[in-house]
């Protein structure tokens, strides 16, 4: 669903942690497990 990232923030996601949202932020909240959570978390705060 949305995450109010920026296009920048999105494409650091990418590039540093290899997490793909699209540009608009929007990332598949489907493919998230409880093994993956915890990683894609710390992923955001950091690129926030």
């Amino acid at each position: 669903s949305f995450s109010g990232l920026t296009k920048e923030q999105v494409l650091r996601l990418r590039e540093e942690f290899g997490i793909y949202a699209v540009a608009s932020g929007r990332i598949n909240v489907a493919g998230m497990t409880p093994d993956n959570m915890a990683p894609l978390c710390e992923a955001i705060v950091a690129v926030l």
